[in-house]
């Protein structure tokens, strides 16, 4: 069967594409369970193709079905706006949405353009609805669907329980080769993304992995990993995994093969704080397999603060592994989380721990209620807008305790205090030297410079953020009934 997976175009309030722009890992790892059963599949990444371009295209491949990738909130309307598109391009294709944040509530995609919402991996929910298909079989069958039938959605039962990861085939990353030159993390360029292991056994209140992986966490076996590395050609990998070396024998064993594979790679991988603190050899071992960055989801300065997050940690864990990444000579973006019911002593707590650790490359995220995660659950009735464009993270959607004003006044002042502490750190003219650099070698675009260092500019403005404030949500994009 001829198979196309959309990935939907850039949209959004702020466009923070700009500064993460990554493949699409998730089409790619479908698409090659798909190729293995005999079918015939185009990745169409309409960021990089254009709308109306890759639409043009789409139109000429004539599939029998058509996939959509919906990942995150604010690309509902992006979405659906595409699905729109795509039924009134091919009005006899099967169209199906899937992606972590369809799955999360697939009622909000119950249009009728749409004839199904793939719920769970889509590796495992994809192959059998595409043979089911091909061989005429009752779609009511086929587990990990909300099925249209009629003018109503049913479901047809969970998927099948997860395989193991081992089983799976390598990401198809030829179908997005066209594209692979242009994907990177903060200016680094060309970037492959990689996952090694697979949900989450913490339960914080702001995230749905784990709720999407049922708490469950599975790995790749180093062997697995090596393989897959061998065939990136990207120097620069990021590591998907929501938390990178839970398995500690795991992790070494990993570097080991690595290293003896002669793979050299600049890695970057998230992980939690205390694993640091426990393990720090891990980081030694890491290094060796080229270069290193860590993303750290520190969320709060205050044990009172990842309490509230249920984040199983402790503040004491947060500074001590910074103190270790700076010792071992290995780079880290601190990200936290910024309550909308802080006042301005809670910002300035914020403010002040940047300055005695020196963390210049800190991130601030407002917490957000994001649907299907327990935040939501307990926040919903208090959320302030529909409009899901907002949900990315920077905008404050659930009531602030300050004005809204000087909420974000405070906010943007945190990004410029950490932009101040970075130029107090590394120097203005060698930030833009290093950039001057990434530009020579290839490693950035000047078009990715120009539009990072104008986010890094409009952040600093409250006004930046209050502007979504003061429009409507999209029109004609309400809740399906």
């Amino acid at each position: 069967m001829d198979v196309v997976l959309l990935k939907p175009p850039i949209g959004g309030i702020l466009g923070l594409e700009m500064l993460t722009f990554v493949e699409p890992l998730g089409l790619i790892s479908v698409a090659a369970c798909l190729e293995q059963d005999g079918h015939r599949v185009t990745v169409i990444d309409l960021r990089l193709e254009g709308e109306e371009a890759g639409l043009a295209r789409l139109a000429e491949l004539e599939p029998q079905l058509v996939g959509l990738q919906c990942n995150f909130t604010t690309e509902r309307f992006r979405t659906r706006r595409l699905a729109r598109k795509v039924r009134a391009l091919l009005p006899e294709a099967f169209l199906v949405v899937g992606g972590h944040d369809s799955s999360r509530d697939p009622e909000w995609f119950q249009l009728e353009e749409i004839d199904a919402v793939a719920i769970g991996d889509g590796e495992e929910v994809l192959p059998a609805l595409v043979a089911a298909l091909e061989q005429g079989g009752d779609l009511r069958r086929v587990p990990g669907l909300s099925l249209r039938q009629g003018s109503e959605f049913v479901p047809t039962g969970a998927a099948p329980s997860r395989r193991d990861l081992d089983t799976l085939p390598l990401p198809s990353r030829h179908l997005i080769a066209r594209y692979a030159p242009h994907y990177y993390i903060n200016f680094r360029k060309p970037l492959a993304l990689m996952e090694t292991a697979r949900g989450c056994p913490f339960k914080c209140n702001f995230c749905s992995v784990w709720k999407f992986h049922e708490s469950s966490f599975r790995e790749k076996s180093p062997e697995r990993v090596v393989a897959e590395l061998a065939e990136i050609e990207a120097p620069n990998i990021f590591i998907t995994d929501d938390i990178f070396w839970m398995n500690v024998k795991r992790g070494e064993e990993m570097a080991r093969q690595i290293k003896a594979a002669g793979i050299k790679k600049y890695f970057t991988v998230q992980t939690r704080t205390d694993i640091i603190c426990k393990f720090p050899h891990l980081i030694e071992m890491w290094k060796d397999c080229g270069s290193l960055a860590i993303f750290l989801g520190l969320e709060a300065v205050t044990d009172e603060g990842l309490a509230a997050v249920n984040k199983k940690n402790t503040a004491n864990n947060n500074v001590r592994a910074i103190e270790i990444l700076k010792e071992l000579g290995v780079g880290f973006t601190p990200n936290f989380i910024v309550d909308p019911a802080w006042d301005r002593e809670d910002f300035a707590r914020l403010r002040d721990w940047i300055d005695s650790t020196g963390a210049y490359n800190s991130g601030f995220s407002v917490l957000t209620p994001l649907p299907g995660t327990d935040l939501w659950e307990e926040a919903q009735r208090r959320v302030t807008t529909q409009n899901w464009e907002m949900f990315d993270i920077v905008h404050a959607v659930l009531p602030t305790r300050l004005p809204l004003d000087e909420f974000y006044e405070e906010y943007s002042r945190l990004w410029r205090h950490a932009l101040e502490v970075r130029y107090r750190h590394r120097g203005k003219a060698r930030t833009y030297f290093q950039l001057g650099l990434a530009l020579a070698t290839g490693k950035v675009t000047l078009g990715a410079v120009k539009k990072g260092m104008n986010l890094a500019r409009v952040f600093s403005r409250a006004e930046t953020f209050l502007e979504a404030h003061q429009g409507p949500a999209p029109v004609a994009e309400a809740r399906p009934s």
